[in-house]
């Protein structure tokens, strides 16, 4: 029989010999053996799981010790980023102290982030958690600051384009005398705020102003050389109109007639910034149909006072009258002092005239850069002026309201190029401009190779103005009518039908007619006949007995 190791080990130590077959005896060695063996099983099992556990503990340390890496390098990562983060956070603040533009976040909400740089804190005040942007940008406007919340609250709803609403939002604003831009950046895709950013531009804007007014300086100063008789008419007219006129008391059609002309004027001199307050004086009295307020005059008078004084200090416009003799004219004259007849003495008195060629030769200019911009290059300007000289001061008038005809022919009348090659016409416009003496009349015509006025279209106009349409009379009538114009667009050019009325009512005051001849495609031409010599009187009597 196979004892336990154990056991057999104890009895060869009990027994040298041979162990006793007492049954009682092998019974109990039985059960020992037994017992060792279950004991031994116990123990391999038990140390098999010691060892299950020691593996387990051992992978559960390692698993442990990877988890305290993990976490190791995630504390030096996250050390790294709040320094980067704080390093970040002092560079913002840096740049938002800095900063000359006012940044701020704004929710769809309208509330303001917290951080926000210091220019927007100074403009604005600096915003808390109640504060909403409309009323931190708007002020005291309550206009304004519902203008800016319907457009957050237009954003929020997403019933618009984004690019449209932002549009709409106010892009200038004026505070504490300064000129603002504000600009309305998106964040995020879908839309979750905006960065408002707000740039002081009145030192820009100064510049501009400086920088035009340098530049209308300069046109002015080269016209006024090229016609100083012109441009001192233009002065005096001007000065007429502004500063002794007031538009109360004045009827709205003659206020709109002058100021058109004025408008015309001002451009024929490069005086832009006279041009443009004009034709928004224009454009409010057509739409209103009322005379400019006290308001809008003035600043009218104060444009025009600003350049006079530019102009003066460059040309010397306040100074006494004085006449430019030509130096030939001049040598002829006192060659001619010892003759006895008295050839001498209208030779004299064409000093004080005006040289009729100077205005067409700038109406030529004129002509030539207004096609240059309307892209009709290379107009070719013919001058007929049959070395006529007119009384300055009265034919001014008729100078100052004929930039309107060359204006219409070069706008309205004579076409692009490419049409013009297609009716089978020279790619470039043609304009003739003539003066002459009819017995006792002079006569000055505006004559261009374009298009025709197109009938139909005054037609139609004149109806629509409940005005006579049966018969070709009535539309050379209709179309000096206050207002009426076939243009699709008012611009600075021309638009308002008002040019050829103003011409007419200046050749109406100077005792003469304007005639318009015209036939499709054969051009057009304005034609002014007026006497040579005419009191205002006599014009009154005139005007009065045809009425």
């Amino acid at each position: 029989m196979t004892w336990h190791p154990l056991v057999s080990r104890q009895l060869r130590n009990a027994f040298p010999g041979e162990v006793p077959g007492l049954a009682e005896l092998h019974a109990f060695v039985v059960s020992v053996s037994d017992a060792y063996a279950a004991a031994d099983g116990d123990r391999r099992e038990l140390e098999h799981s010691l060892e299950l556990a020691s593996e387990e503990l051992f992978e559960r340390n390692r698993a442990l010790e990877r988890q305290i890496e993990d976490l190791t390098r995630l504390e030096l990562d996250l050390a790294r980023r709040t320094a980067e983060l704080d390093r970040r956070h002092r560079d913002m603040a840096l740049i938002l102290d800095n900063v000359a533009q006012g940044l701020a976040t704004v929710s769809l909400d309208g509330s303001i982030g917290v951080e926000c740089s210091q220019a927007f804190t100074r403009w604005f005040g600096a915003p808390d958690a109640s504060s909403r942007i409309w009323s931190q940008l708007a002020g005291a406007d309550p206009n304004l600051a519902a203008w800016i919340q319907l457009g957050f609250e237009t954003l929020r709803s997403d019933t618009m384009p984004l690019e449209v609403v932002l549009s709409q939002l106010p892009p200038r604003l004026e505070r504490g005398g300064r000129q603002l831009r504000v600009e309305y950046q998106p964040i995020g895709d879908p839309l979750t705020a905006l960065l408002v950013v707000v740039t002081d531009i009145t030192d820009e804007l100064a510049r501009d102003r400086a920088e035009r007014t340098q530049r209308e300086l300069y046109s002015v100063v080269e016209k006024a050389y090229r016609d100083r008789s012109g441009f001192l008419a233009f002065i005096r007219e001007t000065n007429q109109l502004v500063l002794c006129r007031r538009p109360a008391g004045v009827p709205l059609d003659e206020l709109q007639r002058q100021i058109h002309t004025l408008k015309g004027s001002a451009a024929l001199f490069g005086v832009v910034s006279v041009a443009e307050v004009c034709h928004a004086l224009e454009s409010a009295m057509q739409s209103e149909q009322v005379a400019p307020d006290r308001a809008a005059w003035a600043s009218l008078v104060d444009t025009w006072h600003q350049f006079h004084d530019r102009a003066d200090s460059l040309l010397r416009i306040s100074e006494r009258r004085s006449i430019l003799v030509d130096w030939e004219e001049y040598q002829a004259v006192l060659a001619s002092i010892g003759d006895p007849a008295p050839a001498w003495a209208a030779r004299i008195r064409r000093w004080g005239e005006d040289a009729t060629r100077s205005h067409l030769e700038r109406f030529a200019a004129q002509a030539i850069e207004l096609a240059r911009r309307l892209g009709k290059d290379d107009l070719e300007v013919e001058i007929r002026d049959n070395e006529l000289r007119v009384d300055t001061d009265r034919f001014a008038p008729l100078w100052s309201a004929l930039v309107h005809a060359v204006r219409n022919a070069v706008d309205h009348g004579i076409e692009p190029a490419d049409q013009r090659v297609a009716r089978g016409k020279p790619a470039h416009g043609r304009l003739i401009l003539t003066t002459e003496l009819r017995g006792d009349e002079l006569v000055v015509e505006v004559q261009d190779d374009g298009a025709g006025v197109d009938w139909p279209a005054v037609a139609a106009r004149a109806r629509a103005l409940g005005l006579p349409a049966a018969t070709h009379r009535d539309l050379d009538e209709a179309v000096f009518s206050n207002g009426l114009s076939t243009a699709r667009e008012v611009t600075l050019t021309s638009g308002r039908g008002l040019g050829i009325t103003a011409l007419r009512a200046a050749c109406v005051e100077l005792g003469g007619h304007v005639e318009l001849s015209s036939e499709p495609g054969g051009g057009t031409t304005v034609r002014c006949t007026l006497p040579v010599s005419w009191s205002r009187s006599r014009t009154r009597g005139a005007s009065l007995a045809r009425g």
